[in-house]
């Protein structure tokens, strides 16, 4: 295992300009004149690349190996960004369409920053009690970090809904450094550049409350990748259905597909988790990737039948899908962020989510019509992927680490 800890700033610092360096002398080989670049910057490369990453994502999802801190899979991630590299620059060379070098630069952007930038995260639990002030936190590791600031427990209040039983939120007032501040579950407090969550409590009398406490100075810069590749994947969609008709109808679909999956969570006692902002986009998102990935793989399978152009819609299905599934993410990490403190915890249904996606990634890789059998075996391991995602999950190894097994409770 990769002890993080040893490339704290500033050596990850010089290792993202050293990697910089080494991918801008890579990729400034205009195509055909590097056979090392013409191979990582390749279309068959990068289906390979994404069906390993795939891969990987569903063995870590289903096991919890925790292979993310392996000097391997370190390698593979550095590979995978030098390949992004080459391709965004030659994207934005060839003058390909914005979508295309939106949708590689920010994916590129979001790994380049999460891998440098994880030695500097902060992720610390801290116990604050209603006596005494701490200034001292415990990290994974079981390591003291102290913090900048003392923290005490003023009160802490738990809000029911009307049945008396079911918990609203969870929330404590602190007092950091004199000053009056309040966390509350989805909403965290800031403090000299900490984030302050809301974790966990005294179950018996409320005592005491337990924060985590985070630390990421290379957040923004992972937003703004998320920024970049969300506004790739709409033009993309724009791009795939260039139709005024689309779009209602699109919505509609939504609607539909939105109301059906709402009518099953009871709304009255929701989790304090779920009351959040994003929970609604980022379900109904999903529900509508997964049906238009549903037709898409009846759609291809239909096509080795029936001579008409069948092939070329469920492709531009399995596109809609793709784009829908990273939107879905997305909303997903960025409600994640602000509900437990990271955007990405390797949690069994986030990896298999990330398989998905990669899977019908893979697909759009591959051209409809010169390869129809592999075209249509990509959109089925789709589907059976998302099948994972959203049932398989519950009955994995790993499952009983996750965060998002309530639907077999």
């Amino acid at each position: 295992m990769i002890d993080l800890h040893l490339f704290e700033f500033p050596l990850n610092l010089i290792a993202a300009a050293a990697f910089l360096l080494a991918a801008a002398l890579v990729a400034s080989k205009p195509q055909g004149r590097s056979a090392v670049s013409d191979v990582l910057g390749g279309r068959t490369f990068s289906v390979v690349l994404l069906l390993s990453a795939a891969l990987l994502m569903a063995v870590e999802g289903s096991f919890g190996l925790e292979i993310e801190h392996t000097a391997g899979f370190a390698a593979f991630v550095l590979l995978l960004m030098l390949s992004l590299s080459i391709v965004t620059v030659r994207n934005v060379r060839s003058r390909r369409p914005l979508p295309s070098v939106l949708s590689h630069g920010g994916l590129l952007l979001i790994l380049f920053t999460g891998f440098f930038g994880a030695p500097d995260f902060i992720d610390a639990r801290l116990v604050a009690i209603r006596e005494e002030a701490s200034h001292i936190a415990v990290n994974t590791r079981a390591e003291a970090v102290p913090l900048p600031f003392d923290v005490r427990l003023e009160e802490f209040e738990v809000d029911c809904y009307p049945d008396g039983v079911s918990p609203k939120q969870y929330s404590s007032t602190l007092d950091i450094n004199g000053e009056r501040h309040v966390t509350s579950v989805n909403h965290p407090c800031r403090v000299d550049g900490f984030l302050i969550y809301q974790s966990g409590y005294d179950t018996e009398n409320g005592r005491y409350s337990v924060l985590k406490v985070v630390r990421d100075p290379w957040l923004p810069f992972v937003l703004l990748g998320m920024a970049v590749l969300a506004a790739g994947a709409l033009l993309e969609l724009r791009k795939t259905w260039n139709n005024r008709a689309v779009l209602p109808a699109a919505l509609v679909l939504a609607v539909l597909f939105g109301f059906i999956s709402l009518a099953r969570i009871n709304m009255g006692t929701l989790a304090p988790a779920l009351r959040s902002f994003w929970f609604v986009p980022h379900l109904i998102i999903y529900m509508l990737a997964y049906s238009l990935m549903a037709l898409s793989l009846v759609l291809g399978i239909t096509s080795f039948f029936v001579k008409r152009p069948l092939l070329r819609l469920s492709g531009k299905l399995l596109r809609t899908s793709s784009s829908l599934l990273l939107l879905g993410m997305l909303c997903g990490a960025v409600w994640a962020k602000a509900a437990w403190g990271d955007y990405w915890t390797w949690d069994p249904k986030e990896c298999w989510a990330a398989a998905t996606w990669l899977l019908t990634l893979a697909g759009t890789h591959l051209p409809e019509a010169k390869g129809r059998l592999a075209f249509v075996a990509s959109v089925l391991l789709s589907f059976l992927a998302m099948q994972m995602t959203w049932y398989g999950v519950n009955y994995l190894p790993s499952s009983k680490n996750s965060m998002h097994t309530y639907n077999s409770k």
